[in-house]
């Protein structure tokens, strides 16, 4: 085989693996039913200017931590409530035909963020700028994948948990 045709052969070889590696084509899409990593579930929310993405789902030692992060994509700073009157239980899970609240520690506070005197957990993002809300709930303990419910955006469903 000659240089110019071995050139070839590898240049067409590292084409064809560098198209089959996801998001490296035009177009390419995830396959239907393909788990779609906790990082790339991301939706509006109800405030103009402000989406939300789930950037883990995380199960260890029979607890689930979620983080949510709220991302100014306006040009212009906003403000906003992720948690307004302290009400942890509008932030909660399902799965297998069952609903998870926020857990509790042996105070009764919740493994959330913490609020103001006024219950409210308040956000004030510059353009371009984020902030992760988190809380900690019982895992389901056979599920792979959850349903992420908050009081800002629509329901986040086939949520895939990672294990660790």
């Amino acid at each position: 085989m000659t240089d110019f045709l071995r050139a070839v052969a590898a240049a067409t070889l590292l084409s064809a693996l560098v198209l089959a590696l996801p998001g490296c084509g035009k177009g390419d899409k995830p396959k239907a039913g393909a788990a779609q990593p906790a990082g790339r579930l991301a939706g509006e929310t109800n405030v103009a200017g402000v989406v939300a993405e789930i950037v883990e789902a995380r199960r260890k030692d029979g607890v689930l931590t979620i983080q949510v992060r709220y991302r100014n994509t306006s040009d212009k700073a906003l403000s906003f409530y992720p948690l307004s009157g302290a009400k942890f239980d509008a932030y909660y899970v399902t799965a297998e035909d069952k609903k998870y609240l926020v857990l509790r520690d042996e105070e009764n506070r919740p493994l959330a963020p913490q609020v103001n005197p006024a219950g409210d957990v308040f956000a004030s993002l510059q353009p371009g700028a984020s902030v992760i809300w988190w809380a900690k709930y019982p895992a389901p303990p056979a599920a792979e994948k959850i349903s992420y419910y908050t009081p800002v955006t629509p329901p986040f469903d086939d949520v895939p948990i990672t294990d660790g």
